[in-house]
């Protein structure tokens, strides 16, 4: 695989500003609102964030690859099509840029169930194939509904264009940039560079039932933490910051937080992830 693509893929996540750090759900928005009471929301903007020179979790683009694969308009959702991806590792490899440099791999199983994917805020991945006579094209496509076969380590996807991603890049790719419809009903070996973990509010929910039906009182908001990023200890996505890179430890810390900033949570607020 030519490292320059790598780069230019990198480069065209951030430039395009795709990462879904940053992206919140507007659901979870209008869900906050609608669940916290006028005095609730106001502790809420009342809150301390969090130091801006504590650690921050890395920045990663995980890559899968496979022999071969098909794609086909999807029978659900009109403008969607569902591509297959057969013979594949059965591992994703993560990688992050400076200064973490990090490597590694994970069975695609646990990262599919640690990555997320939701119709709100689903994963931004460019995909990269070739064909027999060893033309490559490359989309840059929105990700949905992941089915894994471990044994067979064939995947399937749901997918849409990303619509306007070359709108305002100056990036040359040596692929022909191309419509999820121009890739062809099949093709030879095919890479997905998929991009980082979403963003989403942290509640902060209370067993005392009388403070509503969810027992929601109050809302940490995704840029307290600058969303989440991948933990490859824990195999899931995680607040990035402060960086705690296990889930027991992360979640005992925003649970201290959910108690501090809302009085109302009398020291028994849990966190929870929209």
């Amino acid at each position: 695989m030519n490292p320059t693509m790598i780069d230019t893929i990198t480069r065209l996540f951030a430039d395009r500003k795709l990462s879904r750090r940053q992206s919140l759900a507007a659901g979870a928005g209008i869900a906050a609102g609608a669940l916290a009471t006028p005095a609730l929301s106001a502790v809420a903007q009342d809150a301390t964030p969090v130091a801006p020179d504590a650690e921050h979790g890395p920045e990663m683009l995980f890559v899968q690859s496979f022999q071969s694969g098909s794609i086909v308009p999807s029978n659900d959702v009109a403008g969607r099509y569902t591509i297959t991806l057969d013979h594949g590792l059965g591992e994703t490899i993560y990688f992050s840029d400076r200064p973490d440099r990090i490597v590694g791999s994970t069975p695609t199983a646990a990262f599919l169930d640690g990555l997320g994917f939701s119709d709100d805020n689903p994963p931004n991945a460019a995909i990269l194939t070739h064909n027999q006579d060893g033309d490559s094209t490359l989309a840059v496509v929105e990700l949905f509904d992941p089915v894994f076969d471990e044994e067979t380590a064939t995947l399937t996807y749901d997918v849409s264009l990303l619509e306007h991603w070359r709108d305002g890049t100056d990036l040359a790719f040596t692929e022909t940039p191309v419509d999820v419809d121009a890739i062809g009903d099949t093709f030879g070996t095919a890479h997905l560079f998929i991009d980082d973990c979403g963003g989403t509010d942290i509640y902060c929910i209370s067993p005392d039932r009388t403070l509503g039906i969810s027992g929601h009182v109050g809302t940490i908001l995704n840029g307290e933490h600058d969303g989440f990023c991948y933990s490859w200890s824990a195999m899931m996505c995680l607040p990035c910051q402060p960086w705690i890179a296990d889930d027991e430890g992360v979640w005992r810390y925003w649970g201290q937080q959910c108690n501090l900033r809302f009085p109302d949570c009398l020291d028994n607020c849990r966190p929870h992830k929209v």
